[in-house]
């Protein structure tokens, strides 16, 4: 055999060893696979050539194949678009004999483009990953020494799986059709192989497409759109959402009438000076609700002390008498009745009530349960809801703010978002069954004013409870 032979017999033992060297590397790094590709990739695809069409095709058996290697590296321009250059180096187990040159040699210099289907960058080795992202077509032109100098064009399809940042390994298939500069016609050649691609220059993390600061793959799995970064319109970013315990599926977290954009003014999903929060219907527990508060002049939503400036129990947007003199009673619409007020003295036990007729400063109602991780009230409620019924119809000119109270496992702010959901729960309740919603006022407290230590399963269940907090 000559030189020539050896050399071209000699390509194919190199690749197989760079790419045993490549998969064992992706085996032992600990790295975790996000993606096929980055902004720059090389490519080596080993395969075995078939001639099929045109004078190069075997006549019959031992001439009929070879093997050909290819070394590429494409740029993306824009997702999922890339150009690539192409060099080829092979050879056949013996030379064409109808050929111009008589040679067995392959060799090629192409450029074209690389088109990745479906790429999401999520990672094919990762759960949540697109396994249809791992494919990609490819077309090239350029020179090729094969049956003589030819012009050539090839079309290719390939699977690249990601194993381990940055690397791919995969299977391709590439067909290539040389047109000759004589009258010899023109040949046809089929390859088809294993390949690896290395990111030289890897992407900072998984596809963000809208920019929000989610993947499209953690959109997919909250229910969010990957291609609007704000689902509901609300003016607020589906990741500042989530981040702050909003629900980016909806414009009004805690329905009190306000957008989450208008009450994170900001939009950055911390509670920050002249904003209400968008967890809570009152944000200052003061027994203004925060739409309230944003439509009367001059009231703070972070405020307690100017919902009722004259302190008669009446809150200023439903006080028609704003400036009631200090221990006069007052009805319902805030204005005197001739009678002294009896100003009952809070306690930081709650007493338990003296017969329906009356209702404490501070009442916990631990009877009233609700399914776990949830708003929904279980059926064994009902007897608790009736007493706590039954005391706002005995007392018709009481105000309450319903609390709702958790413990301190999980996330604050998801904590604070589940306990306004109950509290709202019972207050819809209390209104289903005849009280006037005007009485009611809700809030959630989370687990910021716990009556028992969270560090057993019984102060736990203590401390998940629904309190009544008497506000006029």
């Amino acid at each position: 055999m000559s030189p020539r032979h050896v050399r071209s017999s000699a390509l194919p033992s190199v690749s197989a060893l760079l790419l045993l060297a490549a998969a064992l590397w992706a085996v032992a790094s600990p790295s975790v696979a996000r993606a096929d590709h980055g902004r720059f990739n090389l490519h080596l695809d080993l395969g075995g050539g078939l001639p099929f069409a045109g004078p190069t095709r075997p006549n019959g058996p031992g001439r009929a194949g070879g093997m050909i290697g290819y070394l590429g590296a494409d740029l993306v321009l824009a997702q999922p678009l890339a150009v690539e250059v192409l060099f080829g180096l092979g050879g056949f187990a013996e030379p064409f004999p109808r050929t111009l040159d008589g040679s067995s040699r392959f060799r090629s210099v192409a450029a074209g483009i690389r088109y990745r289907l479906l790429e999401d960058e999520s990672g094919y080795a990762t759960q949540g990953g697109s396994i249809a992202g791992g494919l990609w077509l490819s077309a090239h032109v350029g020179w090729h020494s094969y049956d003589g100098p030819q012009l050539g064009v090839d079309v290719g399809i390939g699977y690249d799986l990601s194993v381990a940042r940055p690397l791919s390994l995969g299977v391709f298939a590439r067909v290539t059709t040389l047109f000759a500069g004589d009258t010899s016609g023109s040949d046809a050649l089929f390859v088809v192989g294993i390949s690896a691609s290395l990111a030289v220059k890897v992407y900072g993390g998984p596809t963000d497409s809208d920019g929000d600061g989610l993947s499209d793959s953690e959109e997919a799995s909250r229910g969010t759109d990957p291609h609007r970064g704000d689902t509901d319109g609300d003016g607020v970013l589906d990741g500042v959402e989530i981040r702050a315990g909003y629900d980016p599926l909806l414009t009004d977290t805690d329905h009190d009438g306000l957008n989450d954009g208008v009450e994170d003014a900001n939009r950055n999903g911390v509670l920050d000076p002249g904003e209400s929060d968008p967890l809570l219907v009152d944000t200052d527990g003061g027994g203004v609700n925060d739409l309230d508060e944003a439509l009367t002049v001059g009231m703070n939503s972070q405020d307690p002390r100017d919902d009722d400036s004259d302190q008669d129990g009446v809150a200023n947007p439903y006080d028609r008498c704003a400036d009631t003199p200090s221990g006069q009673e007052v009805d319902t619409s805030g204005c005197p009745t001739g009678r002294a007020r009896m100003t009952p003295t809070p306690t930081q036990t709650p007493p338990a009530p003296e017969g329906p007729g009356e209702i404490g400063a501070v009442m916990e109602f631990a009877g009233i349960q609700f399914a776990s991780g949830s708003a929904r009230i279980l059926p064994e409620s009902e007897p608790t809801l009736g007493e706590a019924l039954a005391l706002l119809q005995a007392n018709p000119e009481v105000r309450v703010q319903v609390s709702g109270h958790t413990d301190d496992r999980g996330r604050e702010a998801t904590n604070t978002r589940l306990s306004q959901q109950r509290a709202e729960a019972v207050r819809d309740w209390l209104v289903e069954h005849g009280v006037d919603a005007a009485r009611l006022t809700v809030r959630g407290y989370g687990p910021r004013e716990p009556i028992a230590p969270n560090d057993t399963a019984e102060g736990r269940a203590r401390n998940r409870r629904i309190e009544f907090r008497r506000i006029d």
